[in-house]
């Protein structure tokens, strides 16, 4: 079974370079640890029209949706306000969030603003996933064609205590019976990319059901290698075989 999901990222800072978005390395490893597959990484600009049909092209071609950013308090924080659309849904006010917040600008000696509340706004009908680091929840949002739509914020801190704490977990009940992908990576040194894909394609170098990567930089190249964990046996051969083909150029670690 092949389990993918999208990543959407949405923030006009991220697109115009200011914040760095490190949510597709993230999550993309978290889904390969459990077997599931992060299949598109796309960033979009803060507005309803597009974040609405974003989404909804994304749920046309996987099961779930990871949308993150856009749940602060400000006025461009309008993720809610595009999924409510989207879904035709309420916004309603999440009470244990407002009464965490509560304490926690007590805590600061101040007093929460009304525009501070907005964080703890949810779709109706969502499951709320709990910020351990932060204030704004996540959300678990099913479609009508049970399909899930996951809301995180945008801070890196916050978007991955939810996932670790909250969604992977969810997850790992879900598809109980998904394994993890098999990776294994070979390394050569002194030898570029193009060389090598010319001694592979001399060898008619092409494993079945196995998917490769290359990954070059400083005067190095590692090769991924990865498949479903019912292919173990043909990953390692795999491995077996580039090391044969690249023996003089394998690297100190090539079994990384």
């Amino acid at each position: 079974m092949d389990i993918q999901a999208e990543l959407i990222s949405i923030g006009n800072e991220l697109l115009s370079g200011q914040t760095l978005n490190t949510h597709g390395r993230d999550l993309g490893q978290a889904l390969q640890n459990i077997g599931l597959r992060l299949s598109r990484d796309t960033t979009i600009p803060d507005d309803i029209p597009i974040i609405g049909h974003t989404i909804e092209e994304a749920l046309t071609r996987v099961d779930l949706v990871f949308v993150s950013g856009g749940l602060g308090p400000t006025i461009d924080d309008i993720t809610r306000d595009a999924l409510a659309a989207l879904f035709n849904r309420k916004i309603v006010l999440h009470q244990p969030t407002v009464d965490k917040m509560e304490t926690w600008f007590a805590n600061k000696g101040k007093k929460m603003s009304l525009a501070a509340t907005r964080q703890a706004q949810v779709l109706e009908g969502a499951a709320v996933l709990t910020n351990s680091v932060g204030l704004a929840p996540g959300q678990r949002i099913e479609t009508e064609d049970e399909k899930t739509v996951f809301v995180l914020p945008g801070p890196p801190r916050e978007f991955n205590a939810i996932l670790s704490e909250e969604i992977i977990p969810w997850l790992n009940v879900r598809f109980a019976d998904i394994k993890p992908l098999i990776v294994r990576f070979v390394r050569t040194e002194g030898i570029g990319e193009s060389d090598i894909v010319t001694i592979l394609e001399n060898d008619k170098f092409r494993p079945a059901d196995v998917d490769l990567g290359f990954y070059p930089g400083q005067g190095r190249v590692k090769i991924r290698l990865s498949s479903t964990a019912d292919n173990e046996q043909k990953v390692l051969a795999a491995q077996e075989r580039l090391q044969q083909l690249l023996g003089e150029f394998i690297g100190s670690d090539p079994t990384e």
